[in-house]
């Protein structure tokens, strides 16, 4: 059964070539240092099963999540292997943090938008910040990616999110900041790992060789200058703060462009996957 390839996190339309690329160039040299099983790995990247599905089959080769994710149901069987060292970022090598943006217009409203309730970048982030400000959030909104968060900020209906600061360069190349102005900064915190399937047969060492000869070929179109080993105690301190009295997008596991709200105490489940919300 040929293995599974995915690299979702920023595989935004405007990289997919890009990315491609990277996966070839990837996929040629672990084909060149395997001793067998070399028809097993993907000719393409993977953009259609559901990530979910991905990362609980043994077959998956190389995949990847946010840091939080590592401590769901749905993706406890993932082996972190290595981060990204983003040459595009101005924080500690193998770090990313994301940019507070909210509308260009002013507003009164105290409304949160997140991409995923799993979400470093989007969510935890987003979170930290705002307690840090002492302010008490009136609603927040799941929107499924970083995209979608800052369209629903324009459109109105929400007031703050956290934005992964390596998407929003990828997506202010298509001039994705109208409207949107940043107003501050989250803390570092690890980048988002590349990841496998702690039965696969593939070793960590090896993925990082054809990770960081990818990068040696393709990083500069990615803005990603290195690659630097990992595991999962790098990613032990991510919590999701606790959410008391907060109103919550539903269905959250299902349709996440639903307006309905209902009551949300405590702590937010974890939804399904849902593409590129980083």
């Amino acid at each position: 059964m040929t293995l599974i390839a995915s690299l979702p996190w920023y595989d935004l339309s405007t990289s997919h070539s890009q990315l491609d690329d990277f996966w070839r160039t990837a996929r040629a040299c672990l084909a060149e240092h395997l001793a067998e099983g070399c028809e097993l790995l993907p000719l393409q990247l993977d953009r259609k099963t559901p990530l979910e599905t991905q990362w609980q089959s043994p077959q998956l080769l190389i995949s990847q999540c946010c840091g939080p994710d590592l401590f769901t149901p749905h993706a406890g069987e993932l082996m972190p292997v290595a981060r990204p060292v983003f040459s595009d970022l101005d924080c500690q090598p193998g770090n990313y943090f994301s940019h507070i943006v909210t509308a260009a217009s002013p507003r009164s409203g105290n409304r949160l938008v997140v991409n995923s309730p799993s979400s470093r970048s989007g969510c935890n982030a987003l979170l930290e910040w705002f307690a840090a400000q002492g302010w008490q959030a009136d609603q927040y909104l799941i929107s499924g990616s970083h995209e979608a968060s800052l369209q629903l900020i324009r459109d109105g209906l929400a007031d703050y999110a956290a934005i992964d600061a390596h998407s929003w360069n990828l997506l202010s190349q298509s001039d994705t900041d109208n409207g949107i102005v940043i107003i501050d900064r989250s803390s570092e915190a690890p980048a988002p790992p590349y990841v496998t399937h702690r039965q696969g047969k593939v070793s960590a060492d090896l993925l990082c060789t054809a990770l960081s000869q990818a990068v040696a070929l393709h990083g500069d179109s990615l803005g990603i200058a290195g690659i630097l080993p990992t595991a999962t105690d790098v990613y032990r301190s991510m919590r999701t703060p606790a959410a008391t009295g907060w109103r919550c997008s539903a269905p959250l596991l299902a349709t996440l462009s639903c307006k309905q709200t209902i009551a949300c105490p405590g702590r937010f489940p974890a939804p399904e996957p849902a593409g590129d919300y980083y």
